[in-house]
Formats: structure tokens, sequence, C-alpha cells
């Protein structure tokens, strides 16, 4: 029940803060971004690693917002100072005690959740379709297709699920769930397309990459938890988790998304 009371409010907000656009789309993300990468350094945390907390957070939002503002420079300068900044915590004190590993733990988390993330602004931004115009389109047929995915994921695999896909790292899943929900994803970007006015085969090929991306994007969070031995990233969302228990799978997805509409023939 919580699920679901959680999804009816959380989908039509998402779809709304698509829609609207920037600013409030990058500020949207760039929360999420925060949320998640407490999320993130809570669960290494665990295992033992001491991310440099601050660095991670605000070179993550800073990637966001240096899709907005490219002008400040935001985007290139967030890596090279997070890389700085972070190696120079790892020798405060004068103790370099696993200083290698604590810095590369950081820095993933500001590029797999904040890098990750920036790509939907950069998607809402980027013009595709007939007329060549940037608009909510790119990123609702992205967001609808991982949506259709995983519940369609699900629901095969529960109802016919025989074969594991990988059971060392997400014991639930199966490959006939997995290929219920690339069907699933190239039907909902097909749907997608006829609706935006994108072109068929566009569409349905983007489909189904994200919907293979989401897979891989949702295992990558379950290897980091099986790892740190939690169940969930966080507890943000009522019956689903955190946020990346929820944005796992789009964070792979988006990405795949933007540079597939990117490179796509225009003709």
């Amino acid at each position: 029940m919580r699920r679901v009371a959680t999804a009816a409010v959380g989908m039509p907000l998402t779809i709304l803060v698509i829609v609207v656009g920037n600013p409030w789309l990058s500020i949207a993300i760039a929360a999420l971004v925060g949320v998640g990468l407490i999320e993130f350094y809570r669960m290494v945390e665990r295992g033992g690693y001491r991310p440099v907390w601050e660095a991670g957070i605000i070179g993550g939002m800073l990637f966001v917002f240096g899709v907005v503002w490219p002008e400040a420079s935001w985007e290139i300068l967030a890596l090279p100072a997070l890389l700085i900044y972070t190696m120079m915590m790892q020798l405060r004190g004068g103790r370099p005690e696993r200083a290698l590993v604590n810095a590369a733990v950081t820095i993933l988390g500001a590029l797999y959740v904040g890098y990750l993330f920036s790509f939907v602004v950069k998607l809402r931004g980027l013009p595709v379709g007939l007329d060549q115009t940037a608009g909510p389109a790119p990123v609702l047929l992205v967001v609808f297709v991982v949506w259709a995915a995983d519940t369609a994921a699900y629901f095969v695999g529960l109802a016919a699920g025989r074969h594991k896909l990988l059971p060392q790292i997400s014991p639930n899943k199966s490959l006939e769930g997995a290929g219920g929900g690339v069907l699933a994803g190239i039907a909902v970007g097909l749907l997608c397309g006829w609706a935006f006015r994108f072109a068929p085969a566009m569409a349905a090929t983007v489909g189904g990459a994200c919907a293979v991306a989401s897979i891989f994007g949702d295992l990558w969070e379950s290897a980091i938890k099986r790892e740190m031995g939690v169940k969930d990233a966080g507890g943000i969302l009522p019956g689903h988790g955190g946020i990346l228990d929820r944005f796992d799978g789009l964070l792979f997805a988006i990405v795949v998304g933007y540079y597939m509409m990117l490179w796509w023939p225009k003709s």
C-alpha cells in the first residue's frame, strides 16, 4: 500500500517537473543528487570506507548546474576540483591509510550519482524529433520505458521466471523477467514515438536499449548493496527504499538514451 501511494504521488510529480523544465528541473535533480550521494556515502561507510562527503556532494551538484549554466565552466571545473580536494583531504593529519580507495569511492559516488543524473537535464535540452526542438518528450520517453521495463520484468519474472539472471548479485531477477522488460521497453518506445512524433525505428531502438541499460543499472546498485550488506540504499521513499533504489535503472538508461538520440541520423 505504501509503495502504491508513493508511486501515485511521485510519478505525476516527476512528469510535471520534466514538463516544466528549468530551473525547477535542475533544482529537483540537484536535490536528488544530494540525497542520493548521502545514501551512497552512508552505504560505503558500512564497508569501512571513509569518503569525503562534502567534496562528493558539491561536485555531484556542480555536474548538474554545469549543464544549465555552461558559461560558468562548472562542469569542466567540477572533476579536477573534486579530484584535488579529495586527495588533499586524504593527506590531512598525515594518516594516508586507505587514501587511494577512499578517494576512489568519493569520486565514484560523484560520477555515478551526480554526473549520470545530470544527463536528465542534458536530454531535456537536446533537440530531437521531426522539428528538432528541445522539450520534455525525449526525457519522458526514457522515463516511461524504464518504468514499463521495471514493471514488466517484475510481473513476468514472478509468473514465468525459471532461469536466474545473475543470482550471485540479485537472486530474484530472471532471464524471463529481463526479456519481458526489454519487450515492454520496445513497445512503450513505439507508443511514445507515435505520441511525440519521433521516428518509429529510433523510438523502438531507444526503448529497447534503455530497457537493457536499466536492467544493468539495477544490477549495479544491487551489487553495491550486497557488498555493503544493506537491503535498501535509504528509506526516504516509503515502499521503494531510497533515491538510488528508485532511480538506479534510470541513471544508466538516461545516458544511453541521450547518446542514441544525439547520434541518431537526423534525416
